[in-house]
């Protein structure tokens, strides 16, 4: 089960002194169902949340987000 579950992300949300980013992703990539983006969130303690996910997923939400805004 994902700690955070949407219609399109699977994400998994790590926090603490120093969480393990390719720990969190793999756990998001292995569990993830078909359809759904992987993500982890990560906040290490006392700073800003940052997201990590597969690049080929990034790649792919950047063109649809830069489809998007050329209409």
């Amino acid at each position: 089960v994902a700690d955070v579950d949407c219609p399109v992300f699977w994400i998994e949300a790590k926090r603490g002194r120093k969480p393990n980013v390719r720990a969190a992703l793999k756990q998001a990539e292995t569990s993830a169902p078909k359809k759904r983006i992987p993500v982890a969130v990560i906040r290490d303690d006392r700073t800003a949340a940052f997201v990590a996910l597969p690049f080929e997923d990034f790649l792919e939400l950047v063109r649809e987000w830069w489809e998007l805004s050329r209409r």
